[in-house]
């Protein structure tokens, strides 16, 4: 009964993420893991099933672009997607697993370990192959009181709060007391207040920016004939813009640099330029035959270019190809072999706008997205979530770029292929926004903001220092216990 519980717990938690943004399933999904852990003589087995309920609710989507775009067999992306679904859930395994070694049941020692090593484990998952971070649970509360704290401390330092609330509660079930809830509504109290925190102000007037949705097919988007198609269609839905600057998604143009700078580069560069307009767009840059980019350039009144840092595994590149080679001869996706750009590049400059560039999967990483500041006064995302059909990739992505611009105090342009493409605030709430699968363009406007916020700052490291501390009198709890595993205090 209990792996069925585990199993169902897990599948709850992936609601309180978008597109339901059902937050407080996320406090009685941890609440209910974290009491079968305080009180299971199996912890990792309980881990592993809640993970595995997770993620194959989460993140079911990813062999859609293997199967339908990359033309691997279905057998070997669902494999594939397995695979993925499997290797993730080994982070909760892992966590159960090592409390049942450190902790005896329904221990306070055992309670106070829950939150750091769930957090330890995430922010592990965050690095390993180049790093997978989806589903981080501080991601789950950006509609809730909680939200309030990531230009703090971040996604992670949000999930660690979350997950020392949902241990008080467990706690508070196990032991059939009521001082743990006392002092979890003293954490939320200080979560509520840190909302009248102000970290960064507007910088001169805010400016028009129009953002194209061109909805390319992904079965075409790389065919030579569809290719001018597409790029035309974007020609045409800019051509009559007023706006200071606009935004063109993702490798909307879907040739190399090198192959159209003369018969569409330099003449659109001219036009805009005389125009005194930006525009920015997505395109690869480099040479294929040796080192290519995802990149970002500007044209017209605009400077300075941006090259994909963090680069999705297996989909942009493929890490330690030794290993993961046979990968390579199910799954052919165009051009999966990019190079990486370099890290704290520069600002792009829109207009004499310092705006901080990131693309795609970069969202998932607030340790990228920051490198722009403090120079960059808003954010520009340009992204194609048109690999995952109409599946809840692209709602999960968009919360990870909601999370970037409330972390960061900047607000944040987002122009992609066929959707979300929004305007999103400083406070991370989209202001506006086009339908999905639909051609059109997106006017709005982007207020410049200066100032850092302590994560802009300090980045993860006010995290990691909060975590230390929690580590230092968890620490001290161990002695509590004596050799034989009852817990004196209990």
């Amino acid at each position: 009964m209990h792996s069925l519980i585990s199993f169902v717990l897990g599948s709850l938690l992936s609601l309180s993420f978008a597109p339901f943004n059902l937050w407080w399933l996320a406090f009685i999904s941890l609440t209910g893991i974290f009491v079968l852990w305080l009180t299971s003589l199996h912890p990792g087995r309980i881990g592993f099933l809640f993970g595995l309920g997770n993620f194959t609710t989460g993140v079911y989507w990813v062999y859609i672009s293997l199967n339908t775009y990359g033309d691997a067999p279905l057998a070997f992306a669902i494999l594939a997607n397995i695979t993925l679904i499997l290797y993730l859930s080994l982070y909760p395994m892992l966590v159960g697993w090592l409390l049942g070694k450190l902790s005896v049941r329904k221990s306070l020692y055992r309670a106070a370990l829950i939150p750091l090593l769930w957090l330890i484990a995430e922010f592990i998952r965050s690095y390993v192959l180049t790093g997978f971070p989806w589903l981080s649970i501080g991601y789950s509360q950006m509609s809730s009181f909680l939200h309030n704290l990531a230009p703090i401390f971040g996604s992670y330092g949000v999930g660690l709060v979350l997950a020392c609330l949902c241990t008080l509660f467990a706690y508070s079930i196990v032991k059939r007391t009521p001082y743990p809830i006392i002092i979890a509504i003293f954490i939320i109290a200080i979560s509520a207040f840190t909302k009248n925190l102000h970290f960064t102000k507007p910088m001169g007037e805010a400016f028009s920016v129009a953002l194209v949705q061109g909805n390319a097919s992904q079965y075409t988007k790389f065919d030579p004939n569809q290719m001018y198609k597409d790029l035309d269609d974007y020609i045409a839905l800019s051509a009559n813009r007023k706006e200071s600057v606009i935004i063109w998604p993702e490798t909307a143009i879907a040739f190399m640099e090198n192959a159209v700078k003369d018969n569409f580069l330099i003449p659109l560069d001219k036009l805009y330029y005389d125009k005194k307009q930006t525009l920015v767009t997505g395109i690869a840059t480099g040479n294929l035959d040796k080192d290519y980019y995802n990149s970002v350039i500007t044209l017209g009144n605009g400077s300075r270019r941006y090259s994909k840092e963090h680069l999705l595994p297996f989909g942009e590149f493929t890490p330690m190809k030794p290993v993961f080679n046979l990968f390579n001869k199910y799954v052919d996706i165009p051009m999966s072999d990019f190079s990486r750009g370099g890290e704290n590049q520069k600002p792009i400059l829109t207009n004499g706008i310092p705006a901080g560039a990131s693309i795609c999967y970069e969202a998932a990483f607030g340790r990228v997205v920051r490198q722009s500041l403090p120079n960059a006064q808003y954010l520009i995302n340009v992204s194609n979530d048109g690999w995952f059909q109409d599946s809840i990739a692209a709602d999960q992505h968009l919360q990870m770029n909601q999370m970037r611009a409330l972390e960061l105090g900047r607000e944040m342009a987002r122009a992609t292929n066929n959707g979300y493409t929004v305007f999103i605030d400083h406070h991370g709430h989209i202001i506006s926004s086009l339908p999905r699968f639909e051609q059109g363009v997106l006017a709005g406007k982007i207020q410049p903001r200066i100032g850092l916020t302590p994560y802009a700052k300090y980045g993860n490291n006010l995290f990691l220092f909060l975590l230390a501390l929690y580590a230092i009198i968890v620490g001290l709890m161990y002695p509590m216990q004596n050799r034989d595993g009852k817990y004196l205090s209990s």
